[in-house]
């Protein structure tokens, strides 16, 4: 008799559990299921309400969510992390707010290069590849090839990018190789027109050396 009773509260106890734990995986799961990197903290107050569940912002930090069970559990937008929040067992410290993921040297603005001038140097770039690369128009592609081989013969690499060059309906893309004698100095190639001196080809309104902050500069379009 007395293991029976026990054995009823172990499940009684354990039902509890399951129905405080199913309601908070639940409301993960509906967090987890939606994305929106703009989301504010009322916003998301309005889409868990919307939901069924009980709650508020709070000083417009964050959202403070009562469970039936009478738990209270705490959500912060969380910008570009997966999902429409993140999960607070106590009230966050830190308000929400943007959160960087792009370090702030990765993509540098309106940088001039200097211009290389050892013959060797400029005489081992030119005869690398043979130009152009890649038809004129097509200078994203090209310039990604550049960067490959030149790469590949262990030169540093920058790619340069004006958005706004003239002829070029989506901007102009180029890269610089920095000369291994020489640290610091870069000799401007495009994939068009092979390597040049102009120097209008040593600065730009953006630098990077990973071609994926490309996507960072160039905007993506929606049309409702």
């Amino acid at each position: 008799m007395w293991l029976r009773a026990v054995s009823a509260v172990v499940a009684v106890v354990l039902f509890v559990s399951c129905c405080s734990g199913t309601e908070e995986n639940e409301l993960w799961l509906l967090l987890s299921s939606f994305e929106d990197l703009g989301i504010t903290v009322k916003d998301l107050a309005f889409f868990v309400v919307a939901h069924g569940y009980n709650a508020e912002p709070t000083n417009d930090a964050y959202v403070t969510v009562k469970l039936s069970s009478g738990k209270e559990i705490y959500l912060t937008p969380n910008g570009a992390s997966s999902g429409l929040a993140d999960l607070w067992m106590t009230p966050p410290t830190q308000t929400s707010g943007p959160v960087r993921i792009i370090s702030t040297d990765a993509i540098k603005k309106n940088l001039t290069y200097d211009k290389a001038t050892n013959s060797d140097f400029i005489k081992a770039v030119t005869r690398t590849l043979i130009f152009p690369v890649a038809p004129l128009g097509m200078c994203f592609d090209g310039s990604q090839s550049l960067a490959k081989t030149y790469s590949s013969f262990g030169y540093n690499i920058c790619y340069m990018y004006d958005p706004s060059a003239g002829g070029y309906t989506q901007g102009h893309l180029w890269v610089t190789v920095e000369d291994r004698d020489q640290r610091g100095k870069w000799l401007a190639a495009d994939s068009y027109y092979g390597v040049m001196t102009d120097d209008e080809y040593y600065t730009a309104p953006y630098s990077f050396n990973d071609i994926k902050y490309l996507d960072s500069i160039n905007p993506s379009w929606k049309v409702s």
